[in-house]
């Protein structure tokens, strides 16, 4: 048995030779040390292993024919387990028939070569291996450390908006006090609803960024239950009315005299639809119109609910980024709004959540609609 690690302060990598002829880890050994690799060497399969359980080299070079535990054998175990897995297996054979290469590959090795040793081609392929090994680890690690800096800013995110939410509304409550007490005095009425209009918005904005964060920690809950369609477009509807009046857009609604009803979670779907609500108000100039219409697929297994506004459109360039967070878009609201760049991004992922397909019409100068796909849910009038 012969077991030896070589330390070298300029060393390449870490290689793991096991082989049960001592010429052959002569050879290995003296040629990779003389190219700077740190060399640890095994006579058999079971010293490898044992060396394994605390050591990680970058390579192992793997005889085929051993006594006891062979290669392809050793090979299997090494990869079975998760902290070796990842190590790079060659394998050192005398064999090259069709049926041992392939034998080698399935065991989990990614690469072999012949005896007699080419020096030239082996000291070739256990450099690009090597260097492949590194270079993933290298992006592994970049990658967790992106995924801690990530998980970092968004609890920080998190602890941010919640702490500010409270406050704010606190602050949002007084100056509607202060809005509603100031009716006799100009000066104060103006100041209140300045505070009220900042207020608002900033609540937008932190609510939004709160929405997002949830959504992508995976921690929006989801409750099913049978919904009315025609009592959440309505509910909607009355909640943006006095935004449309502002901006004097024709709110046009007309319910089919039919019933729609889909199973979802009314809280979702009525952000979804307060989100496209909005954002028709806000990109459709004053004295427009925006229509909400729900209506029946052909088969009757679907209810296609639409929402139409008098913007600008969107553009090419804006289809291919508009479902992205903060995305900045080529159309600005039209009466001074503000825009957090998330209502999109939040209704499509709330989209996936929930299950339901959302297209898209629109071109440039000719508006937008927006259409959600839900499935129509029926039931026995008379069991109601």
């Amino acid at each position: 048995m012969t077991k030896q690690t070589l330390q070298n302060p300029r060393s390449k990598g870490l290689i793991l030779i096991v082989d049960d002829v001592p010429q052959n880890l002569q050879v290995l050994r003296s040629t990779l040390q003389k190219a700077d690799y740190r060399i640890a060497a095994a006579n058999n399969g079971e010293v490898a292993l044992r060396y394994l359980q605390k050591n990680t080299p970058d390579l192992i070079l793997l005889d085929v024919m051993m006594p006891v535990l062979n290669g392809f054998e050793v090979c299997q175990q090494i990869k079975a387990q998760e902290h070796l897995k990842d190590i790079p297996i060659i394998f050192l054979t005398a064999r090259t028939e069709k049926e041992d290469v392939v034998s080698g590959f399935e065991a989990g090795g990614v690469d072999y070569i012949t005896k007699p040793f080419n020096m030239a081609e082996l000291m070739s392929r256990v450099k690009t291996h090597i260097e492949l090994k590194q270079a993933r680890d290298t992006i592994l690690n970049i990658n967790q450390e992106l995924v801690e800096l990530n998980d970092e800013k968004t609890e920080l995110m998190h602890i941010a908006s919640h702490d500010l939410k409270n406050p704010l509304t606190a602050i949002l409550m007084h100056a509607q006090s202060l809005v509603d007490r100031s009716s006799d005095d100009p000066e104060n009425l103006e100041s209140g609803e300045a505070v009220l209009r900042s207020g608002k918005k900033m609540l937008d904005i932190i609510t939004n960024l709160l929405d997002i964060q949830r959504l992508e920690a995976g921690k929006e809950s989801y409750n099913p239950e049978l919904i009315d369609l025609i009592e959440l477009v309505s509910q909607s509807l009355k909640d943006h009315q006095r935004h449309a009046h502002k901006k004097n857009i024709d709110l046009q609604w007309q319910p089919e005299n039919e019933l729609f009803f889909t199973e979802s979670d009314w809280r979702l779907l009525q952000q979804i639809l307060d989100n496209l609500l909005s954002n028709a108000l806000k990109y459709s100039p004053p004295g427009s119109g925006v229509r909400v219409a729900l209506t029946a697929s052909p088969d009757q297994e679907h209810i296609c609910l639409a929402i139409s506004d008098s913007g600008p459109g969107f553009t090419a360039e804006d289809r291919e980024h508009m479902f992205k967070k903060f995305a900045r878009l080529s159309a600005r609201p039209t009466a001074g709004e503000d825009s957090t760049g998330l209502g999109l991004s939040i209704v499509k992922r709330l989209c996936t959540l929930l299950g339901l397909q959302l297209e898209l019409d629109s071109a440039p100068g000719e508006g937008s609609c927006f259409r959600l796909l839900l499935p129509r849910q029926s039931f026995d009038l008379e069991a109601l």
